[in-house]
């Protein structure tokens, strides 16, 4: 009779444990998407930081060009020829 019951009890704890494990397993399958879709978004984020860093580069290169030149057009007008002035 002892046999019967500890059999029985037995049975429930392995259906629990199964339960458990099964649970766990769809947790850790959520997790690890989310994990894989957050690296992508990394990824992405990093590309458009670096894109943003190469276009303010090359903005910043334009920017000293226009003040070349416009230091060099002032240089060459007659209106600002003899005239101490702040550079641009």
């Amino acid at each position: 009779m002892a046999s019967d019951e500890l059999k029985i009890v037995l049975e429930n704890v392995k259906e629990k444990f199964d339960t458990v494990i099964e649970a766990f397993n769809m947790v850790k399958e959520t997790l690890d998407r989310h994990t894989e879709e957050n690296r992508k978004e990394h990824q992405e984020f990093k590309m458009a930081i670096l894109n943003v860093e190469a276009n303010v580069s090359v903005l910043k290169t334009d920017v000293s060009e226009i003040r070349k030149d416009l230091n060099d057009h002032r240089d060459n007008t007659e209106l600002h020829a003899g005239e101490r002035r702040k550079k641009a």
